[in-house]
């Protein structure tokens, strides 16, 4: 019995590091701008990530911007070098500080594409 709940915490344990891990590629922030968006009556800004990642450009929701927030891009200066990770439908980056921004891919194009 005590070998079954050994095992049962082990495989636990390997679950949650193994969801804790990203793959972060250099990639660069060409942007950081914004969107509103209605919910619920009322009127949410949000962050917009712009990040070229080997010549696919993501468009990222990020967190909600507060009316007298502070620094929306946490650190992170447009046209530098970022790290970078695509986990399914987010994008994940890494601040200067080590700490990550989680954000929610909404767009994805080439680099090369002409806009319309």
């Amino acid at each position: 019995m005590k070998m079954k709940v050994t095992v049962a915490i082990l495989v636990l344990t390997a679950f949650s590091f193994a969801g804790s891990h990203h793959e972060f590629q250099a990639g660069r922030l060409v942007a950081l701008t914004s969107d509103e968006r209605l919910i619920e009556g009322t009127t949410v800004k949000h962050a917009i990530f712009e990040v070229e990642i080997r010549g696919i450009v993501y468009f990222a929701r990020g967190e909600r911007m507060r009316r007298h927030g502070g620094d929306a891009a946490h650190g992170l200066i447009v046209g530098d070098p970022v790290q970078a990770a695509v986990d399914g439908e987010n994008l994940i980056l890494q601040r200067p500080d080590g700490k990550e921004i989680k954000t929610e891919i909404v767009q994805r194009k080439r680099a090369d594409a002409k806009t319309q």
